[in-house]
């Protein structure tokens, strides 16, 4: 029962329609429900017991509400609204008139069931269809106001009193009050159900706001960080760029004082400043303390003629050695640097010093100062730049101290081999003079033993001659003694 209660109610509601309409659909069908069970039934029963003739008047009005509900079942929505409160009005109002012949005769019942269907168009129509609720405004105003002055052309001398007066006209009064209180509480419900869509609509149209202003942070959000990419793009490629330019003036051949000459006026004009200076950190070989020499020095596109030397801790130059870290003032000491243009001598508004390290070991020191303040990626191209050219400066260094090594290594291998080569003479002079002395010592011995031998024979022959004079005298002696 519920279910076909529902489908009855829903009747029409299945087509494709504006939204607008489609909430007039239940409401058109629940007025014909409510016109046939609390109007067209009591009032039929009413009038096929008091009045038989009169009962085709409620009659027809349920029937007008069961073709309104089978018409908006296939689709008649449109139209089938305007005949239901045309013909609703006609019926009540010719039920009133077969009773009475004027308005001031009229069943209060019965008139205030014709009142009642006034309201129906305004709980079946919406506002947007204004020509159907003007035209059934102005029919109502005609059947209401004008119609009851032709009452007494449709008299037919039925007497009303047992709906005047009684208990039937109790039931009949509060069957009117309660299809116009229906009607009133249709009214109600469309009202607030058009509240609720409104106050849906706005919460939605707040959820949609909510998300456009999201959207359109998220947006902004999106743009920004679009905006930081494509900055850091830029900051990215613009240091490629001079890490390149740099890299090609590191390999060019050149020696260590035009290098720096031209690796300190490239970095003051490619970071648009005014001013640099690039500080060699050197070891002295006899005391071994660290000083810091200015190497190069460039301003205004004129290269710098200045001699200067540091400590390690020595003002900002041997304070940025120590400490390692770049130094960024822009709040610059008072006569520590002055910057010369053709505007005369003015103080620099930006001052950055940075220790050029590769492996924790400062090599240089670079100085640069400007009247404009220097950005973020600026300062991490210099660091970033820093390594590089610390990195050519302490392979130059190496490469020189092994040029010198090797220098060296060559002058001493040269005096070696003019040692080497004046002991192989002093060894060729003294191994001749040992030839030439054990050539004259054979020459000595040679001599010795002919000598040797000569005294030897002499010796023979003295032993011999004194054997002879020996033997002489003793025939000498023999003579004499004769």
């Amino acid at each position: 029962m519920a279910s076909l209660l529902t489908r009855i109610i829903d009747a029409g509601s299945q087509y494709d329609m504006p939204e607008y309409l489609r909430n007039r659909v239940r409401p058109t069908n629940i007025i014909c429900l409510l016109v046939i069970f609390a109007l067209s039934i009591p009032f039929s029963g009413i009038s096929l017991i008091y009045f038989p003739m009169m009962a085709i008047f409620p009659s027809g009005a349920a029937v007008v509400c069961i073709l309104v509900i089978v018409s908006n079942y296939y689709g008649g929505i449109y139209y089938s609204r305007v005949v239901l409160p045309v013909l609703l009005l006609v019926l009540s109002s010719l039920y009133n008139a077969y009773f009475c012949d004027s308005i001031a005769d009229s069943i209060s019942s019965v008139y205030l069931v014709e009142l009642s269907f006034t309201l129906i168009p305004f709980v079946i129509f919406d506002f947007k269809e204004r020509g159907f609720l003007i035209f059934c405004t102005l029919f109502s105003f005609f059947i209401i106001v004008v119609f009851p002055a032709a009452w007494d052309k449709f008299d037919m001398g039925y007497d009303g009193t047992v709906l005047r007066e009684g208990p039937l006209a109790v039931l009949t009064t509060l069957l009117a009050t309660v299809f116009q209180l229906g009607c009133i509480s249709g009214l109600a419900v469309i009202n607030r159900n058009s509240e609720e869509k409104s106050n849906q609509l706005i919460t939605v149209m707040n959820q949609k706001n909510e998300e456009v202003e999201k959207s359109r942070k998220d947006l902004e959000v999106n743009l920004v960080q679009l905006e930081k990419a494509r900055q850091e793009e830029n900051h990215r490629q613009w240091a490629s760029e001079g890490i390149a330019q740099l890299s090609t003036l590191l390999r060019s051949n050149s020696d260590d004082t035009e290098l720096f000459d031209r690796i300190i006026a490239t970095l003051v004009k490619y970071l648009q400043a005014n001013q640099g200076g690039l500080y060699i950190v050197e070891k002295e070989e006899r005391t071994h303390d660290i000083v810091i020499r200015l190497a190069a020095c460039y301003a205004y596109n004129r290269k710098k003629h200045i001699h200067q030397t540091f400590q390690a801790g020595q003002g900002l130059i041997g304070q940025t050695y120590l400490e390692g870290e770049y130094i960024y003032l822009t709040d610059i000491p008072e006569n520590y640097l002055t910057i010369t243009s053709g505007l005369g001598d003015s103080s620099p508004r930006a001052l950055l010093i940075v220790p050029l390290k590769v492996n924790e070991s400062t090599e240089a020191i670079l100085e640069l100062a400007s009247f404009k303040k220097f950005e973020k990626h600026e300062i991490e191209f210099i660091v970033k730049l820093g390594e590089s050219i610390a990195s050519f400066i302490q392979s130059n260094r190496i490469s020189q101290r092994t040029k010198q090594l090797l220098e060296d290594s060559q002058f001493q291998a040269e005096a070696l081999r003019a040692q080497e080569e004046e002991m192989r003479q002093n060894m060729e002079e003294l191994a001749s003079t040992q030839e030439e002395m054990n050539r004259q010592q054979m020459s000595y011995l040679q001599e010795i033993e002919r000598l040797s031998t000569l005294y030897a024979t002499a010796q023979e022959e003295i032993h011999t001659k004194n054997k002879e004079v020996e033997e002489l005298q003793k025939a000498l002696h023999t003579n004499t003694i004769r």
